[in-house]
């Protein structure tokens, strides 16, 4: 979601920039670069992550000061260097920056937001939001800022704001819980128990009925039941890895990326349902970065490292030609011949309990 976020926080409204906006092979590779060092520093939110990157970036303006990518580079660096400064006197300016080549509603919004859930200026923050207002036209851009709004409105001391913004963003979506849980907060501080269950007690539903369509999902994938032993990859040594190879084995088959937090939540579930079935074939696919980067940059990361000892291979078109995907992490169990028998995005506790079941059901097939 961030990675949309920036990428769409920016359009080519300006003119002058326009008629003298370079492009070519070389910026766009560096702009993949910097946006997976962007989406990784993201992740775990930390100066040591983060500061290579806004380098990076800075690096890529002084090389292509009219680059295509100049409004997006400037969106990075406005959300990278608000995780490690709150010096408005380095904030505002790349926020004038982004402004300049994007004044979009949705943009504003953004940086509205920016500014409050970092701390930075949230009464600023607030003039972006109400700002943004009369021109959002999306029901989950009114929900945010109503959101945003009654955050910071009980930040203020004004509950009855507070719950009226709540209410109004409920209202847009009432199976989200992110405002139901603020209401049930605003309510306890307002002394009203009672009011306060009620709403807990939705929250309590609305979370056990998403428990149980994700785990519903898993089984009901247009990919059950696809068999996908014609398919083979490169590992990180230009090795063709084909899964014909695991003919009469289970296959647990898990797309990543290193800049996905849910992947990395997920990793301890499959590791230790290997270290449970070691029959089973794990099997760990990866975009995006080369072979170097991922011995030298990723498996030096601790959550990585056990991936120096582990089968991964690079994505393929011919995987997405076979297998429908829409995110990371995704996660796919084959039966010995080769047949998708359970298959799930995302990452859920649960999960783990339902892998175990299905492994040892094909495993006694």
């Amino acid at each position: 979601m961030k990675i949309l976020l920036a990428i769409t926080l920016v359009s080519f409204c300006v003119t002058n920039f326009a008629q003298t906006t370079t492009y070519s092979k070389e910026e766009e590779q560096m702009l993949h670069y910097v946006n997976n060092g962007w989406a990784y520093a993201m992740k775990y939110d930390t100066p040591e992550m983060v500061i290579p990157v806004i380098d990076s970036c800075w690096n890529f303006l002084d090389k292509y000061p009219n680059s295509f990518a100049k409004p997006n580079v400037f969106a990075y660096l406005l959300e990278m260097t608000a995780i490690i400064s709150t010096d408005l006197k380095e904030i505002n300016p790349l926020i004038d920056s982004v402004l300049y080549y994007d004044k979009l509603p949705t943009t504003k919004q953004r940086i509205g937001e920016l500014l409050i859930e970092r701390d930075l200026d949230f009464q600023k923050g607030r003039e972006y939001i109400f700002e943004a207002l009369p021109s959002l036209t999306v029901p989950f851009h009114f929900y945010r800022s109503y959101l945003l709004l009654a955050k910071t409105d009980i930040r203020l001391g004004k509950y009855a704001s507070a719950e009226m913004y709540l209410k109004k963003a409920i209202a847009i979506d009432s199976i989200r819980t992110d405002a139901l849980y603020e209401y049930s907060n605003l309510l306890q501080m307002r002394e009203s128990p009672k009011q306060a269950k009620v709403i807990q007690d939705k929250i309590n539903k609305l979370n056990e009925e998403s428990r149980l369509r994700y785990i519903n999902k898993t089984n009901i994938s247009p990919n059950i039941n696809k068999n996908i032993h014609d398919l083979s990859f490169y590992d990180l040594d230009s090795n063709l890895v084909s899964l014909s190879e695991f003919q009469g084995k289970v296959i647990v088959i898990n797309r990543f990326n290193f800049w996905c937090g849910h992947c990395v939540h997920e990793f301890p579930t499959l590791r230790r349902l290997k270290k449970e079935f070691p029959a089973v074939e794990f099997l760990y696919i990866n975009s995006g970065e080369t072979a170097t980067e991922l011995r030298e940059k990723y498996y030096t990361q601790k959550e990585f490292s056990f991936l120096r000892n582990e089968k991964v291979v690079y994505d393929n078109r011919a995987f997405h030609d076979k297998i429908f995907t829409k995110g990371i992490p995704h996660t796919l169990v084959i039966d010995k011949n080769g047949n998708v028998r359970l298959d799930y995005g995302g990452y859920r506790e649960e999960l783990e309990n339902i892998m175990r079941e299905k492994i040892k059901q094909l495993i006694n097939e």
